[in-house]
């Protein structure tokens, strides 16, 4: 049984004058414990609003959330709240989830207060000060405030919040992207470690392609509000199997300053979130796509036991 599995996931939201954007379009994956699943594609593909639904953070229009076997969706608020224990997040901007008028002990210990009530404080201020040393933190720091940090110790908090009450998931919504590339480095690293540490699951939000090949066990691909490929995240960089995964490849700077770059394979505009369509969402700016691929029902198809693609020329090199 997989740690957390998304069924059939839509998400639509009403704008004013009733016009509808759809968020997410029938999305489905499962994160197992222990595994980093990396969720990758460009802003607006629907990426942050996956990971606040899979914490029921928002709801589904349509769907089902299930945790460790549990119907997240049909939990009443108070079996929800005990559930928040193990369902925690960490945010993009570590600065913005920090109240800058409390002290860090306070902003770790906080969690504790609301799902760990009967531990007595001197028990919370040992786990607050276990946390500390943890992430890496000197524990001096524990009477300091947000503001007097870095942003590389800001994260080191939010992380440090993030698990204070032992969860068994974690979303990690684009967590190192406001941090230079050698701290960046550091938090990635103390991610895995503590993954390795306590078990946890990740379910890792990123545009950065260069980081998810860092730290994911499989990768999920998103375009316009649907999963379009997934598999290991290895067999996904070496031979991906969608052009949206070929194009989103070819557009990242390689590590190497001397590598030539390919050149970016997608023409056109991306199709509007106020547009449900039928076919692959793709169409119109793909290059090898054809006239049936607007009409088709394109949905996630295995081609292995491993992996899944929704096209229907999976594999198709477009150059």
């Amino acid at each position: 049984m997989s740690l957390l599995e998304l069924a059939n996931v839509s998400k639509e939201f009403e704008l004013s004058g009733g016009t509808r954007v759809y968020a997410l379009d029938d999305v489905s994956l499962s994160v197992d414990a222990g595994e980093t699943l990396a969720l990758i594609g460009e802003s607006g593909s629907g990426k942050s609003t996956l990971g606040r639904l899979a914490l029921r953070l928002i709801e589904p229009t349509r769907g089902s959330v299930r945790f460790q076997g549990t119907d997240v969706l049909s939990l009443r608020p108070p079996d929800l709240r005990r559930l928040r224990a193990k369902l925690q997040i960490i945010f993009q901007e570590p600065f913005e989830s920090l109240n800058p008028r409390m002290r860090l002990a306070d902003i770790i210990g906080e969690p504790l207060a609301i799902h760990r009530a009967n531990m007595s404080p001197k028990d919370r201020q040992d786990r607050v000060a276990q946390v500390i040393e943890q992430v890496g933190l000197a524990p001096d720091m524990a009477r300091r405030y947000p503001g007097e940090l870095s942003g590389g110790q800001q994260q080191r908090v939010g992380i440090a919040r993030a698990i204070v009450t032992a969860p068994s998931l974690v979303v990690l919504d684009e967590p190192t992207s406001s941090l230079d590339l050698s701290v960046r480095a550091q938090i990635l690293q103390l991610l895995a470690d503590l993954q390795a540490q306590l078990g946890m699951g990740y379910l890792f939000i990123s545009h950065d392609i260069h980081t998810v090949r860092y730290v994911s066990d499989r990768i999920a691909v998103m375009y316009r509000g649907r999963v379009v490929e997934t598999g290991p995240s290895g067999q996904v960089f070496a031979d991906p199997q969608h052009p949206y995964t070929q194009a989103l490849l070819a557009a990242a700077l390689p590590v190497d300053p001397g590598e030539e770059m390919p050149p970016a394979r997608l023409v056109g505009d991306p199709l509007s979130p106020t547009r449900l369509v039928r076919g692959c969402v793709l169409y119109g700016r793909c290059p090898v796509g054809e006239d049936r691929c607007a009409e088709t029902e394109v949905r996630l198809t295995p081609v292995d036991d491993v992996r899944s693609v929704a096209c229907v020329k999976p594999g198709t090199v477009v150059g």
